[in-house]
């Protein structure tokens, strides 16, 4: 699509935004209104589709397909019916008593169908509906944090390299070392950090999340320990069936040739996951800053294997940090073992899962995500990034609660229904357990989770790579703002993958954002769902705030516009976030 399109699109709806504004100020009739919707959808869609039928692929096509098929059925079935019922009349006075009973069956049989037929259009509507139901600034929940609810963004089109290409064509992976600008990196990284806890330098900041940390698990006002545990939870996923056992034998580096065996690498494009750089700085910071022994510090996905292209730039400064794998421990890597015990119970009573002793050990947990849509859950950041922490061997019996579990459309949208990742943010080991929560934006992921790193066109990316760092110690507040981004990217609108040549709104599905309201607060549980992944009898409180911002310019939410509650959205610059605070 290119950008003339790209802009009528834009313009258009802008107007059709103004109409829908002037349709909710007068008083339509419901019957008026469906007959105006069906005329409109039905235009709307044979101008489209009829040049050029693979538009109806398109998100705003599948949304008026449900709308123009009830309407035109409707139609059919009232002319049905009439006409059945018109005739059994005419059969019965002229006593044509079976001829009657006949006409009057096939009214009934046109009316169930159309009955059904609409139920089942209702459905589709209701599965196509997009965005989230909440409006701007509607916070919930409880803001957590020393600056309560605040999150940090950090841009800076100097991280990372405009010409990198990141596909499997050119080699040109988007962690190569010329791709990114280790000495920015650190600095975005510290930066953030001193802003997030309101100091001036790295070792006093870490001191408050320290002290916040121990003060929720434990009401003590105590700084970080010697000998206490850290465990950094990176996202490798893709390493557990990218590579063979030769990628491991040769220092698990990713793979340089296709597999006939795995088809699934011939779509990926170097996967976005985590890599080197803020993990590095993380390093540099509790060793070199802090003081804090290296072999009290694990860096891993447990479920999976770490890239030779992360571990060998991290081993090199710091080899005495214990390098995670569950399945050996060749090439300098620690091997991680199941708990002996289920340690995380499901809430909706249907199972449970053990975790790694890597975890269970850890006085606290770093989570280091990235900012990346998901073809099942529609988004996937640092809730999510848990699905690599459980020990059973694939993560796959916990996407029955995500949006898309199966068949490729959101069959568990909307709100209200019972959401595994609730019980990740909630456990004591993993979201209870956590110090800080990280999301990598350097280079934002693609619409699948398998795809590399894609440019992104909103402001102020514009078509660079994402150059950002987010940071917050509310899991909730940090997944709404990256959630606001997510879905403003992937709007239905913006194409990606030229190839494709199709718009992906999977962060738009409706009730991506639900396991959100209900981590915030709990009159969202769905009816019969008691939080409780601890199995202690207690149910959960609040697991920090949600709210959306205002609009993708200004990006303002409640403590930007210098109200007491909600998100507060710092920005660095400053000027990316027009706050209350910023321009006194």
């Amino acid at each position: 699509m290119n950008n003339k399109n790209r802009f009528d699109i834009q313009k258009l709806k802008g107007k059709l935004s103004k109409l829908r504004d002037w349709m909710k100020d007068k008083p339509f009739p419901p019957g008026v209104l469906f007959f105006l919707m069906g005329i409109i959808s039905t235009i709307w869609f044979l101008i489209r589709v009829i040049p050029k039928p693979s538009r109806a692929t398109y998100p705003c096509m599948r949304v008026a397909a449900p709308i123009m098929s009830g309407f035109v059925v409707y139609l059919i079935s009232l002319g049905g019916i009439t006409l059945a019922l018109r005739k059994a009349r005419q059969s019965f006075f002229r006593a044509r008593y079976i001829a009657a009973g006949s006409f009057i069956l096939a009214a009934i049989v046109v009316m169930v169908f159309s009955l059904t037929r609409g139920i089942h259009n209702a459905g589709a509507a209701s599965l196509l509906k997009t965005g989230p139901d909440d409006g701007p600034n509607q916070p919930i929940g409880r803001a957590l944090g020393v600056n309560p609810g605040r999150v940090v963004w950090i841009w800076n089109p100097d991280a990372t390299n405009i010409n990198c290409n990141s596909n499997y064509d050119t080699k040109d992976w988007y962690w190569k070392p010329e791709n990114t600008n280790e000495k920015v990196v650190g600095s975005m990284f510290s930066n953030s950090l001193k802003k997030l806890c309101s100091k001036d330098n790295i070792t006093d900041s870490w001191d408050v999340l320290f002290r916040y940390q121990n003060y929720k698990k434990h009401h003590t006002d105590k700084g970080y320990t010697k000998g206490e545990k850290i465990f950094l939870k990176i996202n490798q996923g893709t390493s557990r069936w990218l590579l063979s056992a030769e990628d491991k034998k040769n220092g698990y580096y990713y793979p340089t040739k296709l597999r006939a065996d795995e088809p699934r690498v011939k779509t990926s494009l170097a996967p976005t996951e985590t890599g080197p750089y803020i993990v590095l700085e993380i390093l540099r910071e509790l060793v070199n800053e802090l003081g804090i022994d290296q072999t009290d510090i694990s860096v891993g996905d447990p479920m999976t294997d770490i890239y030779g292209h992360n571990y060998d730039i991290w081993f090199a400064e710091f080899p005495g940090v214990a390098y995670t794998d569950k399945f050996s421990d060749m090439n300098g890597r620690t091997l991680i073992h199941p708990t002996k015990n289920d340690l995380i119970f499901y809430s909706d009573k249907s199972q449970k899962d053990k975790l790694y002793d890597v975890v269970e050990k850890a006085d606290y947990l770093i989570n280091v995500a990235n900012l990346k849509p998901h073809s099942i859950g529609g988004i996937s950041l640092t809730a999510k990034n848990h699905f690599g922490s459980q020990a059973s061997p694939t993560a796959e019996h916990l996407h029955y609660s995500l949006i898309l579990p199966r068949g490729g459309v959101p069959t568990n949208g909307g709100y209200h229904k019972y959401r595994v990742l609730v019980d990740l943010m909630a456990s004591k080991y993993l979201g209870q357990n956590t110090l800080l929560y990280i999301v990598d934006g350097l280079f934002g992921g693609g619409a699948v989770e398998t795809k590399g790193p894609v440019k992104y066109f909103m402001a102020p990316f514009n078509n660079d790579w994402s150059n950002s760092i987010f940071l917050s110690q509310d899991q909730v507040a940090v997944e709404s703002v990256c959630y606001d981004f997510l879905r403003t990217e992937w709007n239905g609108v913006n194409i990606h993958n030229a190839q494709n040549n199709v718009p992906e709104n999977g962060p738009s599905w409706n009730g991506v954002d639900d396991y959100l309201h209900q981590a915030a607060d709990s009159s969202n549980w769905p009816q019969g769902i008691t939080y409780d992944p601890d199995n202690n009898g207690k149910p959960i409180s609040s697991l920090g705030v949600h709210e959306h911002w205002n609009n993708s310019a200004d990006r303002q939410y409640s403590r930007n516009l210098g109200f007491q509650k909600g998100i507060e959205l710092v920005s660095i610059p400053d000027t990316l976030v027009k706050s209350v605070s910023a321009q006194k």
